[in-house]
Formats: structure tokens, sequence, C-alpha cells
């Protein structure tokens, strides 16, 4: 084989792994939720600032626009320091494990569990595969809290 023929085929090969590369990347990522199996692209999802592996959907309430609702993927390893840029009533595990730390207190939270605990000053790792649901009052938020979430907040078309 001549050397222009390696030449070619080594970059039909260096195209043909990149675009396979490419293809897999755009595949959904199976979760499995107890007894059930969700596939989700996470297209519409947010990344948080310090872990993009962290994925985020605001949850409206059109009953009550002071309650914060946010549901969280986050993936196996995954920390989390919040430091007073999101402020957290209670949190629910929906399924998964994670390690909280708040107040003094390092908490376990597990499938379908759920604790409150009103800080801005959170830490967190994920054990496993972690669906969590936070609220809040925006009442109890500070202004440095306030002034972080701005760029997450849309203007709805009914207000």
């Amino acid at each position: 084989m001549t050397d222009e023929k390696k030449i070619l085929l080594n970059k039909i090969d260096h195209l043909l792994t990149k675009r396979t590369s490419e293809l897999l990347d755009g595949l959904p990522d199976v979760h499995e939720v107890d007894d059930g199996i969700i596939i989700r692209f996470f297209t519409d999802w947010d990344n948080c600032d310090d872990d993009d592996t962290i994925k985020h959907k605001i949850v409206k309430n059109l009953d009550n626009p002071d309650e914060s609702m946010v549901f969280f993927y986050i993936p196996k390893d995954a920390v989390f320091d919040l430091k007073q840029r999101f402020y957290i009533g209670c949190m629910t595990c929906l399924n998964g494990r994670i390690v909280i730390e708040a107040n003094d207190k390092i908490r376990i939270l597990e499938n379908t569990t759920k604790i409150c605990i009103d800080s801005a000053e959170v830490k967190g790792r994920a054990l496993e595969n972690t669906y969590l649901i936070t609220c809040s009052d925006k009442s109890k938020w500070s202004d440095e809290t306030i002034k972080h979430t701005e760029k997450f907040r849309e203007v709805s078309p009914l207000s």
C-alpha cells in the first residue's frame, strides 16, 4: 500500500471515529428510577455553574410565585457547594442517594425522603445518580441569592 493510500485511510478512519462519537453523544441518557426507566435528553435543562453534569429545571408555581421549586438530576460523584448563591428550604429525594451538609449537620437523603434545612450554605455529594426537588420561600432569600438567580428568571407572558 502506498503512503498516499495510508494517509487517506487514516483520514477516513479519523472522520468516522469523530462522527460516531458525535452521534453517540446525541443519544439520550438512560436512568433507572425504582421500578421504571426514564429516558431523558436534558436538552431543555440548564447546567449548574460549577458542574455541567448537574442538570436542573425550574418548576413554576402558577398559584404561588413566591415559591421557588427546582428539579435536579445529580449524577453519581457530582459535588456542589452553594455558598449563598441559592437558598434551600426543603429537599426531596425522589430517587438515588445523596449526602447533604447544612447547618452543621451531615445527612443522607435516599429514595422518597425529605429534609428541611432553610439555609443558603449547603454542600452535597451524590452517592448514586439522584433526582432531587428543592423548594424555598423567596422572601427568605438574601440579596446575594436574589442577584445570582436573576439570570435564571424568565419573564412570563402572563405577567
